[in-house]
């Protein structure tokens, strides 16, 4: 994300993110642009959708796999952002605040990078942790085959975790029922020369 050197009360963000052409995250007043992602990172972005989107529709249960396109209001936090890929399991529930924005996904994802990963696994977490909705939060890497997915444990806390390496592998999304298989998450991504995993010390 690339910060955006204004404070602006949520009803400007509203009327500037309409009239550009760039999707801008708000944060507690201030604007970030989401910059260009990288191929990889497009490339995981669409499989992780097209993969969510045919398997709730397989199993029919009342889940709805979205994009990127759409934004997550985590109202506790003011902030509004667009996660990679979103589930939600039952009705969905539009902002009372803003139209296109919901509050009550199961399922967020995040591709990230190794200048992202932090604020994902961190700060980003823990806004994400205030929506008593979120079952699963899945945390993707870009730059080699691994992704790790943390459950809530309970009120407050996503304190349970599991995690998958290599092409070879495969993790549950428990609360969409779902099996994530590595080698097709990571179909086309191209690592180029760089090692699958870094070497171990």
């Amino acid at each position: 994300m690339v910060a955006v050197k204004v404070k602006l009360p949520i009803e400007q963000y509203l009327e500037v993110e309409r009239q550009g052409e760039v999707r801008l995250e708000y944060h507690h007043g201030d604007l970030y642009a989401m910059a260009g992602g990288t191929i990889n990172h497009t490339t995981l972005c669409t499989n992780v959708s097209a993969i969510l989107l045919r398997e709730t529709k397989r199993r029919g249960e009342g889940c709805r796999t979205f994009n990127s396109e759409l934004k997550v209001e985590i109202e506790e936090a003011a902030q509004y952002v667009y996660p990679d890929a979103t589930v939600v399991c039952g009705p969905v529930k539009e902002s009372d605040k803003i139209m296109g924005a919901i509050c009550n996904p199961t399922l967020v994802v995040e591709v990230v990078s190794d200048s992202s990963g932090d604020y994902d696994r961190g700060a980003k977490m823990r806004y994400y942790l205030s929506l008593s909705s979120i079952q699963e939060y899945l945390v993707i890497e870009q730059d080699r085959p691994a992704v790790t997915i943390y459950r809530r444990q309970g009120p407050g806390t996503l304190g349970r975790y599991d995690y998958a390496d290599g092409l070879d592998s495969s993790i549950v999304l428990e609360c969409i029922g779902v099996t994530l298989l590595m080698a097709e998450l990571y179909a086309d991504v191209d690592f180029g020369d760089s090692p699958v995993f870094p070497p171990k010390s």
